[in-house]
């Protein structure tokens, strides 16, 4: 269960990294895993996603809000 969930979160082919698993297994190669390493996308890219989110947010919280400051009308008092 656990290979087949990391292999998928990690964007990889599940099938084929459970059937690779299982025939290094079956041959006496038991310490064995995923390689992370290579293919993982998902991660990667919830990462670069997520910064540029952080980064598009703090452009705009570091503009001012409102429209352009206009005068007030001639004749008008502040009160």
């Amino acid at each position: 269960m656990v290979p087949k969930t990391l292999a998928e979160n990690a964007g990889l082919n599940a099938m084929e990294i459970i059937s690779s698993l299982y025939a290094e297994h079956a041959s006496g190669n038991t310490k064995v895993g995923i390689d992370l390493d290579e293919g993982f996308f998902a991660l990667k890219y919830a990462a670069d996603a997520a910064c540029t989110v952080l980064r598009v947010d703090q452009i705009i919280m570091a503009k001012p809000a409102g429209g352009p400051k206009r005068d007030p009308p001639a004749g008008m008092d502040e009160d």
